[in-house]
């Protein structure tokens, strides 16, 4: 707190400190000795060929701007586009395989479409390809009439689907070079079709007290050495262990909250323009009336029973953990069921709306006047359904929520019958009319406003966690101090993340975003050492209210280099193994040559059990999870005869199979050759890009940028 204080206090010396390292920042850009800045912007290199970095921030903006994907998501689905491009074009080259303009035009407007056309533009209320929007696109395109936003999307666009489409040209040459002999048919459909019942017991690992097995340092690295491919790293990776404080509301805080409020609330009271009230005080309102049952039990009472602008609250919510005011607008019965019926000017983009809107317009204007009636316009201008269309536009008898919100708002809380109205939907323009209504249940609702305040930390709270958190740091550099400053705290514990690499985005625990990006960054840092605690205490913001909700510091547990492992890192993993592997021969040792399955389950306290319908492909069993050994011992095993103890990946295991379902002998050679061609393929599909990833020699700079 001291040195806090001292840095507040003298604030001048900080500012200039910043000033003068701004400054040596722009003279070293300025010499080139700048990074990146400096003219070296090349964000991965692929077999020799750069991917630029300038191209891949446009690509960016172009694919992502206002959209609200994962910043990291994004910059990683891209990253992995333009190597993946650059392998899929130089093998494409030396295959001779090309995109012709037909080609591609088909997969963007034609019968063929690309899936990156088809989810870009589906539209969401049908499910289906907008077909309106693409060929206004073409239309825009041969007129030369593109928007420049769009131009760009469309030239980034046609680069991604001819990428797309030598890759499919690849895997389609590869997956037609398999083929399935009569052999292998036979030998999987045996595989496959082959399935045994077994009754089992389990004897967990847990059954060997672990004081009882020792691992010797030189039986794990005998181990690792025998085993040594498993454990190699592609890539250098690091690991952490944090301590994470959740900044939380004190009673202080809560009680502001609700005082505040309570102010406002008086406001509201009187206010003359709720809507305008709601609006400068960050209220919400859906003019939809609710019944008592769609109220929060805390308010319902109230908001039925006191008069209409009456005032509820404060009151703490608990599903959102806010205090909330609540007004009572108005009150009516709800009509159960309504009869109405429309006229659809469809439309999909802004200008369509406004020319939709103005036909709705005329159409009101001749109907009130008399001129024409709602049923003979319908016949002539409605672009609805065509069944509807012929009836005059009704759309029958119908309860409350079938419409799209503003339809149904409408027509169950606002229309008067006879009344004319238009509203707009995603569908287009509504003009509408309710014919008929009826209120059998007599079902009150209520239009209900709100205040909310959510019960978050105050800054004067989330500063003083901070600090506190500043000085945990500052007392405790290495790893081993912080361990003791935690044990010392009440419900404080220090976990750990799994092994991470330099591009990653995510930690275990933590989560993805900017903050964990910064904890790998200073991870990998040439001056991060193994034990150093960060200088710097990281901070998770609520992603929707956007205050400090936790401090983060962390500690560097691990360090990985690419290829064989560390052995204090592998240590504790090989060990357990060890540990079951012994357990497992002192339970063999104990059973001996006993079968008996229930005086076995007696003796170690367990059940008999029942797996079913088990092959030699299953993954998983039903009661056991994954046991591979299990499984193939339950196929090859005889009937009716207890096999065991076999030892497992989870305990120690004595199987009796019970039931079989052989092959048969009469079996479809051509369609299983179909059939298991058609797997092998998928598969080899999907192992195209792995294996020329694997190949290429790639350099990573990711990095370097963020």
């Amino acid at each position: 707190m001291a040195l806090i204080g001292t840095i507040r206090k003298n604030s001048w010396l900080l500012v200039l400190v910043i000033g003068l390292a701004l400054a040596a920042f722009v003279i070293m850009d300025m010499t080139g000795q700048g990074g990146p800045t400096a003219g070296n912007l090349t964000l991965a290199e692929v077999d020799g060929t750069k991917v630029d970095y300038v191209d891949f921030q446009n690509s960016e903006r172009i694919l992502y701007s206002g959209d609200q994907v994962d910043i990291f998501s994004r910059r990683n689905y891209l990253y992995n586009y333009y190597v993946d491009k650059v392998l899929i074009e130089n093998e494409a080259e030396a295959n001779g395989l090309k995109v012709p303009i037909p080609e591609l035009m088909d997969r963007q407007f034609g019968d063929n479409l690309s899936t990156l056309v088809q989810t870009r533009f589906t539209d969401p209320n049908t499910g289906l390809v907008s077909r309106e929007q693409l060929n206004g696109i073409k239309q825009a395109m041969d007129a030369g009439q593109l928007t420049p936003q769009l131009r760009e999307l469309w030239a980034h666009q046609e680069k991604e689907l001819i990428s797309e489409r030598l890759s499919e040209k690849l895997v389609n040459i590869v997956a037609n070079g398999i083929y399935t002999p009569t052999w292998m048919v036979e030998r999987m459909n045996a595989d496959q079709s082959s399935r045994t019942d077994f009754t089992f017991v389990k004897i967990p690992f847990d059954e060997v007290p672990a004081n009882d097995v020792v691992v010797s340092d030189s039986e794990i690295k005998k181990y690792l050495k025998e085993n040594a491919s498993e454990y190699v790293n592609e890539n250098p990776t690091r690991a952490i262990e944090f301590v994470s404080f959740d900044v939380v509301a004190t009673g202080t805080d809560s009680l502001n909250l609700e005082q505040d409020l309570a102010v406002k609330a008086d406001a509201f009271r009187v206010a003359e323009n709720d809507t305008f009230f709601l609006e400068t005080n960050y209220g919400t309102v859906d003019f939809a009336y609710v019944t008592a049952q769609a109220l929060s039990p805390i308010i319902t009472d109230s908001v039925m029973q006191n008069p209409i602008g009456s005032v509820i609250g404060p009151y703490i919510d608990p599903i959102d953990n806010s205090y909330k005011a609540a007004k009572i607008l108005n009150r009516k019965i709800l009509p159960d069921s309504v009869r109405c019926r429309h006229i659809l000017r469809k439309a999909v983009t802004q200008q369509e709306y406004i020319s939709a809107a103005r036909t709705a317009d005329s159409l009101k204007t001749l109907i009130e006047s008399g001129e024409h009636t709602f049923d003979s316009l319908a016949m002539d201008f409605s672009e609805g359904s065509f069944s509807v269309t012929l009836n005059g536009g009704d759309l029958g008898w119908n309860t409350n929520g079938t419409f799209v919100k503003p339809f149904n708002d409408l027509v169950f809380f606002e229309a008067e019958l006879g009344q004319v109205y238009i509203v707009p939907t995603q569908f287009g323009v509504h003009l509408i009319e309710v014919t008929d209504s009826k209120s059998t249940s007599q079902t009150e609702g209520a239009q209900v406003a709100y205040l909310v305040s959510p019960i978050i930390p105050s800054q004067e709270t989330q500063d003083y966690m901070y600090d506190e958190m500043l000085n945990l740091v500052g007392e405790n550099r290495r790893i081993e101090d912080l361990r003791a400053a935690i044990e010392k705290e009440d419900g404080v514990l220090l976990q750990s993340t799994s092994a991470f690499e330099r591009n990653d985005y995510s930690l275990t625990v933590l989560g993805s975003g900017q903050t964990s990006r910064e904890i790998i960054r200073w991870a990998f840092e040439p001056s991060s050492e193994l034990g150093d605690v960060s200088p710097e205490v990281y901070i998770y913001q609520e992603p929707t209210l956007y205050y400090n909700n936790r401090y983060v510091i962390a500690a560097l547990s691990q360090t990985n280099p690419e290829g064989p492992p560390v052995f204090a890192n592998i240590r504790d993993e090989i060990e357990g193994i060890l540990k079951n592997k012994k357990k497992a021969a002192i339970v063999a040792a104990e059973i001996g040559s006993n079968t008996d399955l229930e005086a076995l389950a007696s003796q170690y306290s367990t059940v008999i059990d029942t797996a079913k319908g088990v092959n030699f492909s299953t993954d998983f069993i039903a009661g056991l999870g994954e046991e591979p050994a299990v499984a193939m011992a339950s196929v090859q095993a005889p009937l009716n005869e207890v096999i065991g103890p076999i030892e497992g990946d989870f305990g120690v295991y004595l199987i009796k199979p019970i039931n079989r379902t052989d092959p048969g002998s009469n079996i479809n050679i051509p369609s299983l050759r179909q059939t298991y061609t058609a797997q092998v393929s998928n598969q080899a599909k999907a192992g195209v890009l792995q294996s020329l990833r694997k190949q290429a020699e790639i350099t990573d700079m990711r990095d370097t940028y963020y």
